[in-house]
């Protein structure tokens, strides 16, 4: 199913909408600064993921890259580990130690999705941050649309 249009207030609307890379692509590197990050995004995904895992993790985006904002400064990612092998799970663990470097160098905010932390991160993107709900003129708590890469 193709990413769905933004809404007027420039979100997706409520949801997680799986898509491909390719999909991100095409609704999301309409200018340069969002073909520079998308080409970050692919190669975090080539260079860090692939070699990495024996599946590749579900990854979910948002953030202003997940908008009409024109130049967002960064991607927020999270790594879904919850349901990969314990090696699997190992090696998404070791990968959270490079946070620091991984946002330097590919602009990448990685949060982590594993089933028993106190905070999930996936939920808590769908919710617009209260600065920007009242910015955009909407209520506290208003729900927004995150991207799965399947």
């Amino acid at each position: 199913m193709p990413i769905p249009s933004f809404d007027s207030f420039g979100l997706l609307p409520g949801g997680i909408h799986e898509c491909t890379i390719k999909e991100v692509e095409v609704k999301l590197a309409w200018n340069d600064e969002r073909r520079r990050l998308t080409a970050l995004l692919q190669e975090f995904i080539a260079v860090e993921l692939a070699p990495r895992f024996t599946v590749l993790p579900p990854v979910v985006l948002d953030g202003s890259y997940v908008s009409k904002k024109p130049s967002p400064s960064n991607i927020n990612l999270v790594l879904e580990l919850s349901d990969l092998s314990d090696g699997d799970k190992w090696e998404g663990q070791l990968l959270f130690l490079r946070t620091a470097e991984l946002f330097r160098r590919y602009q990448i905010e990685m949060l982590p999705g594993l089933k028993g932390l106190q905070q999930d991160f996936v939920e808590l993107l769908q919710t617009v941050r209260p600065q920007t709900a009242f910015e955009k003129g909407l209520h506290h708590g208003h729900r927004k649309g995150v991207l799965r890469l399947t």
